[in-house]
C-alpha cells in the first residue's frame, strides 16, 4: 500500500512538472513572438526617418558643403555617417526579426551551388584574398536562409583577414555519422576566446567600427536561423591568426 502511495504521488509529481513545462514553454513562446513583433514593428518605423536623415544630410554636404568651415563640414560629415549606420542596423533588426517570423522551406539543396554563389558575389571586393572550397555535403534546409548564413560568414571571413600578408578564406565541410559539420576558416586578425561569449550578442562587437565596419547584428542573424534548423554554431580563434566557425544543421 505504501509503494502504490508513493508510486501515485510520484505520478502526480511527474504530472505537475510537465504541466508547468508546458506552461512556461508556451509562455516563453508568446513573449518571443511578441519581442520579435516589437522589434519588426520599432525597425520598420525607424527606416524611413533614419534614410530622411541621411539623405537630407548627404544632399546638404554635397550641394553645401564649399560655404560650411572646416569643422561645421567634419561635424556634417560625421552625421551622415552615422545615419548611414544607424540605417545598415535597422536593415539589420529587420532581417533578423523576419528569420523568426516566416516558416522554414526545408528540402534538398545544393550547398555547393550556395556556396559558389555567394563568392561569385562577394569576392570581387576583396581581389586579394585566396578563397579555398572542398566539396560540401547537401542539406535539408532553407535555401534562402542557408545562403544568409553563408553569406554572413563568408562575407565575415573576407573583411577580417583582408589585411593579412596573403589572405585566405576556406569553406568545407565533413560528416560524421548522422552529422554534417560545415566550416569557414581565414587567417585574419582573429580573436581571444576569452570574449567568445560576445560573439553572438546583438550589436556586440569585439572589433571597433573604425578598425572593421559592421553592426553586430550579421552573426546573431546566423545564430538564429540555424538554430531554427536544429543546429548550433561555434567557433575557434586565436587573436591575429584567424579563426573558424563551425556549424550544424540538425
Amino acid at each position: 500500500t505504501e509503494l502504490k502511495r508513493a508510486g501515485a504521488a510520484i505520478r502526480a509529481l511527474n504530472e505537475d512538472l510537465e504541466r508547468r513545462v508546458e506552461e512556461r514553454t508556451a509562455a516563453l513562446a508568446r513573449a518571443n513572438k511578441e519581442m520579435e513583433s516589437f522589434a519588426y514593428s520599432i525597425s520598420h518605423d525607424l527606416r524611413a526617418p533614419v534614410r530622411a536623415l541621411s539623405g537630407f544630410s548627404d544632399i546638404l554636404l554635397r550641394e553645401h558643403g564649399r560655404g560650411l568651415n572646416a569643422e561645421a563640414s567634419r561635424l556634417l560629415g560625421r552625421i551622415v555617417h552615422n545615419a548611414q549606420r544607424m540605417g545598415d542596423m535597422v536593415d539589420d533588426l529587420l532581417r533578423l526579426s523576419r528569420v523568426g517570423r516566416g516558416e522554414l522551406d526545408r528540402r534538398p539543396v545544393d550547398v555547393n551551388a550556395v556556396v559558389k554563389e555567394v563568392i561569385a558575389a562577394r569576392s570581387g571586393e576583396y581581389p586579394l584574398t585566396h578563397v579555398v572550397t572542398a566539396p560540401l555535403p547537401g542539406a535539408n534546409c532553407d535555401r534562402g536562409l542557408i545562403r544568409q548564413v553563408f553569406e554572413n560568414l563568408i562575407g565575415n571571413a573576407l573583411k577580417y583577414s583582408s589585411r593579412a600578408a596573403a589572405p585566405r578564406v576556406e569553406i568545407g565541410g565533413e560528416t560524421h555519422g548522422a552529422e554534417t559539420v560545415y566550416f569557414v576558416r581565414d587567417n585574419g586578425t582573429g580573436f581571444d576566446m576569452h570574449f567568445a561569449g560576445r560573439l553572438f550578442g546583438i550589436f556586440q562587437r569585439l572589433h571597433t567600427e573604425s578598425d572593421f565596419p559592421g553592426t553586430g547584428v550579421g552573426l546573431v542573424i546566423v545564430k538564429r536561423i540555424i538554430e531554427r534548423h536544429g543546429g548550433r554554431i561555434w567557433a575557434d580563434a586565436k587573436p591575429n591568426e584567424g579563426a573558424t566557425f563551425f556549424f550544424t544543421l540538425g
